[in-house]
């Protein structure tokens, strides 16, 4: 059976260099992207996406995991 993710579970993100802009994928959530100007910036706005997703506070969002990738 296919595990369905839920808000609490830890979440991996690949984040890319786009330009002047840091662009994030919720590899668990497809469809679930945004973006950050900062690098600080990008685990606060992957944990918004995320919240956005599920209908769910942002306290609520489990442990966030940030790869970065080079960009295509």
């Amino acid at each position: 059976m296919e595990h369905a993710s839920r808000v609490s579970d830890t979440h991996h993100l690949t984040v890319v260099r786009s330009g002047r802009w840091w662009a994030i994928k919720v590899d668990n959530l497809p469809g679930c992207h945004s973006q950050a100007r900062r690098r600080a910036k990008i685990k606060s706005t992957a944990r918004d996406a995320i919240a956005l997703w599920f209908d769910a506070d942002e306290a609520e969002v489990g442990p966030l995991v940030v790869n970065f990738a080079e960009p295509d």
